[in-house]
C-alpha cells in the first residue's frame, strides 16, 4: 500500500536506503527534503508490503502545473517484480493533472560502459511507461540530467523546471548549483 511519508518516516528512507541509493552529488542534504516538506512544496511517499517492508519510494515537488519527481527507487531486493511500474503508474495517478518531470543522467555523460547501460535501461523503464524526452538538459550540483515528461505533449517544461527549482533551492542557490 502507498503512504504520504511523514518526517520520521523520511529520515528513516534518507538514512536507510537514499544514502545507498543515490550518488552523494545527487542527494539534497535531509534538512532540505524536510524543509521542503515543511514548505509543503515536496510529498513524499512510499509503497510497504504487508510487513510494513519499503519496497519503493519517490518524491514529488509541485509548483503550479509541474511536478518534478524527486528520489524515485525500488528497493533493491525487490527490483524485476513490477514494483516500479506499479510505483509509476501511482505517481501519474497522483499527479493526474500534472506535468511529470522526471531527471535522468544523461548518457553521454559518462565515460563508463557499465554506468551508461544503467542510465540507458533507467531512461528506457520510463519510456516504456509513456514518458519521452523533453531535449531539454540541465547541470544541477555538476550532474548532467536530460529531463524526460509525463505527459508527451508537454510544453513550457524548461520553464516549469526553472519555477520548481526556484522553489526549492532559493534564487541565490539556482544561480550557483543549475545550469539550464
Amino acid at each position: 500500500m502507498f503512504s504520504v511519508l511523514n518526517k520520521k518516516q523520511i529520515e528513516y528512507i534518507y538514512n536507510t536506503y537514499m544514502i545507498f541509493d543515490f550518488p552523494s552529488d545527487e542527494l539534497k542534504p535531509l534538512n532540505l527534503l524536510l524543509k521542503m516538506v515543511d514548505e509543503g512544496l515536496c510529498t513524499y511517499y512510499a509503497l510497504f508490503d504487508e510487513r510494513s517492508q519499503v519496497l519503493s519510494y519517490f518524491g514529488l515537488c509541485v509548483k503550479n502545473r509541474f511536478a518534478l519527481v524527486d528520489y524515485l527507487a525500488v528497493n533493491p531486493e525487490f527490483r524485476g517484480q513490477g514494483i516500479g511500474t506499479k510505483t509509476l503508474n501511482f505517481l501519474k495517478e497522483t499527479a493526474k493533472d500534472k506535468t511529470i518531470l522526471i531527471e535522468c543522467e544523461n548518457i553521454e555523460s559518462s565515460d563508463n560502459p557499465e554506468e551508461r547501460e544503467v542510465r540507458r535501461r533507467r531512461i528506457v523503464f520510463y519510456e516504456r511507461s509513456g514518458f519521452k524526452d523533453s531535449n531539454v538538459k540541465a547541470r544541477l550540483f555538476g550532474v548532467d540530467y536530460i529531463l524526460l515528461t509525463y505527459p508527451q505533449d508537454a510544453t513550457q517544461v524548461k520553464n516549469g523546471y526553472k519555477e520548481v527549482y526556484l522553489s526549492m533551492l532559493g534564487k541565490e542557490m539556482y544561480d550557483k548549483h543549475m545550469e539550464l
